[in-house]
């Protein structure tokens, strides 16, 4: 009886993180914030495409998405977006330094 205790209570203690992904549930797709990196082939108000290793990513810019620099083709960036509907919607787009 004791060791039983005793190995419950370690396994209580030792794999909270387990046991928490049990009980919550993932985020459906269009409540999740995806990110990639890629190198600018265009961008404009409504539209941005860029070249990544999965080949030519199309993104819309909202009126809500956060241009983080005055960047342009040829410049490598990191995007953040939502997935809605068909379409990606950027919500941050910053460019890589480094």
């Amino acid at each position: 009886m004791r060791r039983s205790f005793i190995f419950l209570l370690l396994l209580l203690t030792c794999q909270p993180s387990c046991i928490w992904k049990l009980w919550s549930k993932e985020k459906p797709v269009e409540e999740q914030i995806l990110d990639m990196y890629g190198e600018v082939e265009s961008i404009s108000l409504d539209k941005l495409v860029i070249q990544s290793k999965g080949g030519s990513q199309v993104f819309i810019m909202a009126p809500s998405s956060i241009k983080g620099s005055d960047f342009g083709a040829g410049d490598i960036v990191h995007v953040y977006y939502k997935v809605k509907g068909d379409d990606r919607e950027v919500t941050m787009v910053v460019q890589k330094i480094g």
